[in-house]
């Protein structure tokens, strides 16, 4: 998840051009293979165990899932399936089944 502002910023970058670019394609392309390797990861991680739930604060790792730039940029169900990742290595509740 530490790159994930990394791709934030790459794929507003690409989204804020007027005219396509040689190579925004192969940059686009390398965007949604990071996002699908962080994906893979999350799925690896083994949850922590229980202890007391992560309060919401400003290191939350879900914040930057949540900001309109990443609804805007990434595919929803990408979106989802990290927060659904998150929620269960971290023991977070969660409000889907």
């Amino acid at each position: 998840m530490t790159r994930f502002g990394l791709i934030l910023d790459t794929l507003g970058a690409l989204d804020r051009s007027e005219l396509p670019h040689p190579g925004d394609a192969d940059i686009r392309h390398g965007c949604e293979r990071a996002l699908t390797a962080i994906l893979l990861e999350l799925a690896r991680i083994e949850p922590v165990v229980q202890g007391s739930p992560l309060e919401t604060t400003d290191n939350n790792p879900l914040t930057p899932l949540y900001s309109a730039t990443a609804n805007k940029l990434i595919d929803s169900d990408q979106l989802l399936r990290m927060e659904q990742f998150i929620h269960r290595i971290l023991g977070m509740p969660s409000n889907f089944q």
